[in-house]
């Protein structure tokens, strides 16, 4: 019969407590490895696991069924053949009567037929009182043994079955010739009524039902194996869509986050700039209309004090009776036009023209015609791609810079030629922003670039500073005796662009 092998519960002790911990380590590594799985990886781990367990408790149950079904089928069957051959055989039993000789020789010569032999491997007839009546084992016949289990049942009128290891003290005989037979126990009755007169019991060999069972099996497992593919294909494909939905958006998100992030430090840096530009701007100013007082102070200002010194001598010469002569009167007057000349040109030098309706390349045409009428030098001008709209404070700072630099050009520099350079700047040239690109270019004597913001430096730095508050760049070269290169660069988006 089957037996269950039991486990013996292990001693408490320090080697069992030791291994906690080594327990404990060995699966924080799978979990990490999990956690380290995207949300389709780890449903398509734990469907795997949860499929696999269902699987194999399904193929199982379904795999002993279709053995029992088998079983029961091939013991329905053989004992229909059996109870056919028996029954006739053993009908002296009725009433509580014994097997005659003839009987048994009928019994004998049944068992080593050909016919029942490929089916029969021992047979044995149980009395009611568990006595064995018949048997190959002739040391058998004769002894009694407790009716129970499953010849109890077929005393009942049950057929049973059960595949035996040949385990019992009745079993001695075919023990000793075969490992496992199919053991099945069948009430045979009386002839024409339901009256139970003896219970045979015999065994079968394992090998067709073993590949039977062993073909069923195999057939269960393919389909449970195939269902839990499908099954596991299918929810994968279903989280997957949504894991790739989530991962999309999680990048989207994230990129979104370092959008802002890179904003946000913009918005900081600019900040920044503003703030040191608008504190710049103040010093500027204020050197600005420090450098329009000198400016007034020592031209202007002196003309007319010198003027004014004259007309007093004049007058004084007047009061005692002697005029003033022609020449007297005409410098004065000379001095008096020098002096308006000077005002005039400092006054122009703060006034813009009207730069609203000109193009880019229209502005920078008419600081370089200036700056040729006042100083005689010669300046040429190159535009190419300049772009049609241009707001109205980077046109300003056009007008300023070609002032600044033109001027530097001619009264610092000492340069006889200079060239001047306008280009529109491709969105994808400057960090993704168009621009107006403006390089000045003379052979003057140069200078020291670190001297830029000093006093000396003050238009520099001015160009500069609308550069960087407009958000564009500035960059200067030059050496002693080398001349000078200025290039600033404005973004086309301050603000709306005017024309």
């Amino acid at each position: 019969m089957f037996t269950t092998a039991k486990t013996q519960p292990s001693k408490p002790g320090s080697a069992a407590q030791g291994s906690t911990h080594g327990a404990t380590g060995s699966l924080a590594k799978p979990w990490r490895a999990l956690r380290s799985l995207s949300l389709a990886q780890r449903f398509l781990v734990a469907n795997l696991a949860i499929l696999l367990v269902a699987g194999l408790a399904v193929g199982t149950w379904v795999g002993d069924q279709l053995e029992r079904s088998i079983v029961d089928r091939t013991a329905s069957v053989t004992a229909l053949y059996v109870e056919s051959i028996i029954e006739p055989t053993v009908a002296s039993m009725s009433g509580g009567g014994e097997l005659t000789a003839g009987e048994v020789a009928t019994l004998d010569a049944h068992l080593a037929s050909s016919a029942l032999s490929e089916r029969v491997r021992s047979l044995r007839l149980w009395s009611e009182d568990g006595e064995v009546v018949y048997s190959p084992n002739a040391g058998l016949i004769g002894q009694r043994f407790p009716v129970e289990g499953h010849l109890a049942e077929a005393w009942a009128g049950e057929i049973t079955t059960e595949m035996d290891d040949l385990s019992g003290a009745e079993n001695v005989w075919e023990r000793a010739r075969w490992d496992r037979l199919l053991e099945i126990y069948i009430p045979v009755r009386e002839r024409g009524t339901e009256n139970i007169i003896a219970v045979a019991e015999f065994y079968m060999p394992p090998k067709d039902i073993d590949q039977q069972v062993g073909q069923a099996r195999l057939t269960t497992w393919a389909l449970v194996t195939l269902a839990i593919v499908i099954a596991g294909l299918l929810l994968y494909g279903l989280v997957k869509r949504g894991s790739d939905t989530i991962q999309r958006q999680e990048v989207a998100l994230s990129k979104q986050v370092d959008e802002l992030t890179d904003l946000l430090d913009q918005n900081a840096e600019l900040s920044e700039r503003v703030h040191s530009a608008a504190e710049r701007t103040t010093t500027l100013n204020e050197r600005s209309m420090r450098r329009v007082s000198s400016d007034l102070h020592d031209g202007p200002a002196q003309m007319l004090s010198l003027a004014l010194l004259r007309l007093d001598g004049l007058q004084k010469r007047a009061e005692r009776g002697d005029p003033p002569t022609a020449a007297e009167i005409s410098e004065v007057e000379t001095v008096l036009q020098e002096a308006m000349t000077d005002m005039r040109s400092v006054a122009a030098g703060l006034r813009l023209p009207e730069l609203a309706p000109m193009g880019a390349g229209a502005v920078a045409a008419r600081a370089v015609q200036d700056h040729a009428r006042r100083s005689g030098t010669r300046v040429r001008l190159i535009t190419h791609q300049v772009p049609d709209s241009v707001p109205l404070p980077v046109k300003i700072a056009l007008f300023r810079a070609l002032q600044e630099s033109l001027s530097n050009a001619v009264r610092h520099g000492k340069s006889e030629a200079v060239e001047v350079e306008l280009s529109g700047t491709p969105a994808e040239r400057q960090a993704g922003a168009a621009g107006l690109n403006l390089l000045v270019r003379d052979d003057g004597t140069g200078f020291d670039p670190a001297a830029v913001g000093s006093s000396d430096g003050l238009g520099l730095a001015g160009i500069r500073e609308q550069a960087e508050v407009l958000g564009g760049s500035f960059a200067l070269g030059s050496a002693p005796g080398a001349g000078t290169e200025l290039r600033v660069w404005w973004p086309l988006q301050t603000g709306p662009a005017e024309t």
